[in-house]
């Protein structure tokens, strides 16, 4: 394989980052491709090339004639794969930005399962946010893209928290700033 040239295709790319967002809820190949806005048949030629390298599963059922696809998420390439596309997410949407114009200077961490990349359609996005008074942020609009309800914890310092709260953040990614210990 050559190091410059991408493992999948664009459309698996896109289906990829679909199963990511929905992870949890299986989708049948119809759904997928109204979603995207391709054709169902070229779905399904996409979707062999990820079934083939473990990333998704399909489980077809013969009654109804309908199989439905969902992110492998036993594989923990997937889910080290579902992390990166999360923070990918984070900054392809301008999350990131958005925090470092409204906190500068401030401490700003991702933690919970979507840092992991152990979210589901369940799952919300945990922001903890150290040195600043709470603030009524619109997050409306990141809400939608990520398809997650997304709470910002507001903690004065670290020396505050909760231990077991405290190596929750400590283990997530951290957007903005640097841990002092």
């Amino acid at each position: 394989m050559y190091k410059y040239k991408l493992k999948f295709t664009r459309l698996q790319s896109d289906i990829f980052r679909l199963l990511c967002i929905k992870a949890g809820k299986p989708l049948n190949q119809r759904e997928i491709a109204g979603l995207l806005n391709v054709s169902p048949a070229g779905i399904g030629n996409a979707i062999k090339d990820l079934v083939n390298n473990d990333l998704v599963r399909v489980d077809k059922n013969n009654k109804i004639n309908l199989s439905l696809v969902e992110l492998n998420r036993r594989n923990s390439i997937v889910m080290g794969l579902k992390r990166v596309e999360n923070l990918k997410m984070i900054y392809e949407s301008g999350f990131a930005g958005f925090f470092e114009k409204n906190f500068p200077g401030c401490l700003v961490i991702l933690f919970g399962s979507y840092s992991f990349g152990e979210d589901t359609v369940e799952s919300d996005v945990d922001i903890a946010v150290f040195g600043s008074e709470p603030k009524n942020l619109d997050l409306r609009n990141f809400e939608k893209n990520f398809e997650r309800e997304i709470n910002v914890n507001y903690y004065k310092d670290l020396k505050n928290v909760n231990k077991n709260l405290k190596s929750n953040i400590l283990n997530g990614i951290t957007l903005q700033g640097f841990v002092e210990l």
